[in-house]
C-alpha cells in the first residue's frame, strides 16, 4: 500500500463515533471497522482502490491500494476521507454561538467541541443506505445492502468492493432482487432512483433547496429520506431531519418533555440552532439519546 498525505483532526475528536457510524455493519462488503482503522473500497476513476484511514490523536493516516493511484485519484479519495470523517466543512459558528447561548452550551457539554457528524463517502451510496433502511433494523439493512454490493459492487483484490454506481444498480432485474430478500416495493425504490437521472453526486455543489427538489417527486425517496441524504452525504450545514425518531427522542431528553415532540414541534425545537442544524443534529443524537 502507498501512503497518503494525513488529515489533521481537531482537538477533541470523536474518533469513536466516527468509528461506530463506519462500522455499523461488521462484515460489510464495501466498509470495515478494525480498531481505529477505516477500510474502504472506492473506485475515484472506474477502478476499485481499497483505502486505509488510521485515527490516531491529531491526525488520520491513509494508506491506497494498488499503490500507483494517479493524482486525480488521489484528490478524490482524500475527498472522500474527509467526508467519511466529517472534516469537509467549517462546524465553527455553532461552536462559537456557545461562549454566548446557554442553551448550545449545554448541547455541546456532552461530547464537547470534538464531535462531527461523518459523512458516506458518496451520495448515491447514502441514499441506498436509506431505502434499505426504511422499515427494517439495522441487521437487516446491512445484510440487503451487502447483496446489493456483491451483485453490482466493483470488485477489489482484497475480496471487498466499492459500492455500485447508479448505472449498476439501474441494470438489476427486480424479481432477482426479490428473491435475495427486497420486497418488491425496496427493489422498485432502488431502481427507480438509479434510473431516475440525477446527477447525485453533484447535489452537493449547489444549494440545499436545490438538492431537495432534485430529490422531490422521486418514488420511495420521501421527506425522511430526502432528510438524511442531505444531511449524510451532501454534508449541508443546516438540515435538520424532522420526523426522525432519533431525533424526536434526544429533543424529549433535551428539553425535558414529558411527552415525544412530533413534527411541527421538533421544527421549531431546532429552529434555535439554525443555520447549523446539522450539527446540532449530531449532538442530539451523540449525547441526548
Amino acid at each position: 500500500m502507498v501512503a497518503l498525505p494525513d488529515i489533521p483532526l481537531p482537538a477533541g475528536y470523536r474518533a469513536d463515533w466516527v468509528l461506530s457510524y463506519h462500522g455499523r455493519d461488521p462484515d460489510g462488503l464495501s466498509e470495515r471497522v478494525s480498531g481505529h482503522t477505516i477500510t474502504k473500497v472506492l473506485a475515484p476513476a472506474g477502478r476499485a482502490i481499497r483505502l486505509d484511514i488510521t485515527l490516531h490523536a491529531t491526525h488520520a493516516a491513509l494508506k491506497a491500494d494498488p499503490d500507483d493511484p494517479t493524482m486525480a485519484e488521489i484528490a478524490s479519495l482524500l475527498a472522500s476521507a474527509a467526508r467519511m470523517l466529517g472534516v469537509s466543512g467549517d462546524v465553527s459558528g455553532l461552536e462559537a454561538r456557545a461562549v454566548q447561548d446557554a442553551q448550545v452550551a449545554r448541547l455541546l457539554s456532552r461530547c464537547g467541541p470534538g464531535l462531527r457528524l461523518p459523512q458516506t463517502a458518496g451520495v448515491f451510496e447514502a441514499l441506498c443506505w436509506a431505502i434499505v433502511g426504511q422499515q427494517v433494523n439495522l441487521r437487516f439493512a446491512g445484510q440487503l445492502r451487502r447483496t446489493l454490493i456483491d451483485l453490482a459492487g466493483l470488485p477489489h483484490a482484497s475480496g471487498m468492493k466499492a459500492h455500485p454506481t447508479p448505472t449498476g444498480i439501474a441494470a438489476l432485474d427486480p424479481d432477482l432482487l426479490g428473491t435475495l430478500k427486497f420486497s418488491r416495493s425496496k427493489a422498485a425504490y432502488l431502481i427507480n432512483a438509479a434510473r431516475s437521472g440525477i446527477d447525485f453526486e453533484g447535489l452537493p455543489k449547489g444549494d440545499v433547496a436545490t438538492a431537495e427538489a432534485a430529490m422531490t417527486g422521486i418514488k420511495g425517496i420521501g421527506p425522511w429520506t430526502r432528510a438524511y441524504v442531505l444531511l449524510r452525504a451532501c454534508a449541508f450545514p443546516d438540515v435538520a431531519p424532522i420526523g426522525d425518531a432519533g431525533l424526536a427522542a434526544a429533543l424529549q431528553k433535551f428539553h425535558a418533555l414529558d411527552h415525544r415532540p412530533g413534527p411541527a414541534e421538533q421544527e421549531a425545537l431546532m429552529r434555535p440552532f439554525a443555520p447549523w442544524r446539522s450539527l446540532a443534529t449530531a449532538h442530539l443524537w451523540a449525547g441526548w439519546t
